[in-house]
């Protein structure tokens, strides 16, 4: 099984030629658009075939991929999604396909609004089935989601993930700044002005794209970070997982001292790119000594990454309930870690962009009745109505 992100994965195939941006975009789109909504199409494919998961893994997608199509791009005339379908299912020598794909995509192209209407997702469905079905979310998550939230902050985070995230980015360190930012901040479609960080809704495009390129950011992470009141760190800050250097560019902005590691020489690399001043070095945050001792230490932990799947789809099918418990135990290892590098009277500061309470908040409190030389400052996570369609969990712990 490819477990290769989707970005990557339309990266490496979107780079191998030049391409009409056009095309690039229509690509994105409906990469992004299918994982998003994958339950609800295979649902609709499931009552006009008998038994879809004997259809060859690569055929099975392309289908779906086509339905998609019928069902959510206006700017691609069904028939043509049909057509391209049909032909490719005649690159399965002897399976004698095309028949079957012609009938069924047909058919759904034939459902037109029932294909929108909840109702036609409730058939002989219980309320969690229905769920996700609807929200093309699977029914492990919905109901964790349900159990741990209530009902009416599940169906926001169900509907958050189901739509694109805001489109976010930070100016710090662009050449043109001050230009940038004195055009941005009139925009009437702007929905939260950061420091130097925007955000604006997903759907907004630039009419000519910056020269240096902004740097895209999502503003949800900002403002977790923001929320732990950063200028109040002891400094050298150690970005301890500090993958690209997003994080590091805020600190960074706030003239804080910082020094970041990550165990991919690949990310560091990138971050030195970007951010050139930063002392940097290869290490992995859960058995790595810092070079010297931190005033406070910035952790980004990995995580499952469930409170941002408007962003990246594709992880709400490749996650398992196991890979959970997995998470935690490395979570807990640097935390360990970390903190007993700390000096006295400094911070730590934790980051995760899930919505798992193990990974968040029964992770910190249980660290820190551990530990007395902890104790919890801050906690908080991004509203469940917020428009950015992305959560983080941020927590602040002071060390004695």
């Amino acid at each position: 099984m490819n477990r290769q992100d989707i970005q990557a994965g339309l990266d490496a195939v979107l780079s191998q030629g030049a391409m009409d941006p056009r095309d690039v975009g229509l690509a994105t789109e409906i990469s992004y658009g299918y994982l998003r909504l994958k339950g609800r199409i295979e649902y609709v494919l499931s009552r006009f075939l008998k038994d879809p998961g004997k259809l060859p893994p690569k055929m099975r997608l392309a289908m779906g991929v086509a339905a998609y199509e019928i069902l959510f791009l206006d700017k691609v005339p069904a028939y043509a999604s049909v057509d391209w379908a049909v032909e490719f299912s005649k690159t399965k020598p002897g399976a004698r396909l095309a028949g079957l794909f012609n009938a069924v995509l047909r058919r759904v192209a034939e459902l037109g609004e029932a294909a929108h209407d909840p109702d036609f997702f409730r058939k002989d469905a219980s309320l969690p089935e229905f769920l996700s079905r609807w929200y093309s979310c699977p029914q492990w998550l919905v109901d964790m989601w349900w159990r741990e939230y209530g009902e009416k902050a599940a169906i926001q985070y169900l509907e958050a993930q189901l739509r694109p995230p805001a489109l976010g980015f930070n100016l710090f360190g662009h050449p043109h700044a001050d230009e940038l930012y004195s055009e941005i901040a009139g925009w009437p479609e702007l929905i939260d002005i950061e420091g130097m960080s925007f955000a604006l809704p997903a759907s907004v495009r630039f009419e000519e794209e910056p020269e240096p390129p902004m740097h895209r950011q999502s503003f949800a992470a900002r403002q977790a970070i923001e929320v732990l009141n950063p200028e109040s760190w002891r400094e050298p800050v150690w970005d301890a997982c500090a993958g690209r250097g997003g994080k590091t560019r805020i600190l960074l902005e706030k003239g804080l001292n910082v020094f970041a590691s990550d165990p991919h020489q690949g990310r560091l690399n990138a971050l030195k790119r970007d951010l050139p001043g930063v002392r940097t070095f290869v290490a992995n945050a859960a058995m790595a000594s810092a070079p010297h001792t931190p005033g406070s230490v910035l952790l980004d932990l990995p995580c499952s990454g469930l409170g941002v799947l408007s962003r990246r789809p594709d992880t709400k099918w490749k996650r398992k309930p196991s890979d959970l418990a997995d998470l935690t135990l490395l979570q807990s290892e640097i935390l360990r870690n970390t903190v007993d590098q700390v000096a006295p009277g400094g911070s730590v500061a934790v980051i995760t962009c899930t919505l798992n309470p193990e990974e968040n908040n029964l992770l910190v409190e249980r660290f820190a009745n551990e530990r007395p030389r902890i104790a919890i400052h801050t906690q908080w996570t991004t509203p469940p109505d917020s428009p950015l369609n992305e959560f983080f969990y941020a927590a602040l712990l002071k060390v004695s």
